[in-house]
């Protein structure tokens, strides 16, 4: 499950500081993916690793952030494992690519999660060609996206920018349908590197 852990950050959970565990494996093959390296990636550190190293930061970091790849294809090993780092004191943020409600709604459910970045791909005519999929998630986002509206929990949405893959004038469109679902947050726009 567990490629490998950045042990410091100051940016990836808004004001908090944390460590970054990295997932191995996605079902997204987006075009402009700056983590091919996790999609074939090998099991690197244990679970148990994990949560031993997170001793180790109890007092220090106020969170873990969960990333990838896609964390979520862990489903079953990664509720474990987020119960563990939640006794252990820690906020948990989810870097999620919005295709998988059923397992966010577990999590909020379950009160395990305190931070969620959302990836928006694209508009729905254009999901399956931005994520490299047959599989059109654009209506799971959509799910993603209420449950985290209406479960008031912390959340950001984002978008990549590829000036090759989509136009000024979509992001454009992508934001006036987040602002149609009442979405009333920043929406952070990443460029391509």
């Amino acid at each position: 499950m567990i490629a490998s852990i950045t042990p410091f950050s100051a940016l990836d959970f808004p004001n908090k500081l944390s460590c970054i565990i990295w997932c191995r494996g996605c079902n997204l093959r987006c075009q402009y993916c700056y983590n091919q390296e996790l999609l074939h990636a090998k099991e690197e550190i244990t679970p148990i690793q994990a949560l031993e190293f997170l001793q180790t930061r109890i007092g220090l970091l106020d969170g873990v952030v969960l990333s990838g790849g896609e964390c979520t294809l862990w489903e079953e090993q990664l509720i474990l494992f987020l119960r563990e780092i939640k006794k252990l004191g820690f906020l948990l943020k989810l870097d999620h690519n919005g295709t998988n409600p059923k397992f966010l709604l577990h999590c909020l459910k379950e009160k395990l999660l305190d931070y969620v970045a959302l990836d928006f791909k694209a508009l729905e005519h254009k999901y399956s060609f931005i994520c490299g999929s047959k599989n059109n998630y654009f209506e799971e986002f959509r799910k993603c996206f209420f449950l985290l509206k209406e479960n008031k929990i912390d959340y950001e949405i984002r978008t990549t920018f590829h000036s090759d893959l989509l136009s000024i004038d979509e992001i454009k469109q992508m934001r006036d349908l987040l602002l149609s679902w009442g979405y009333n947050r920043d929406y952070y726009i990443q460029g391509f590197v």
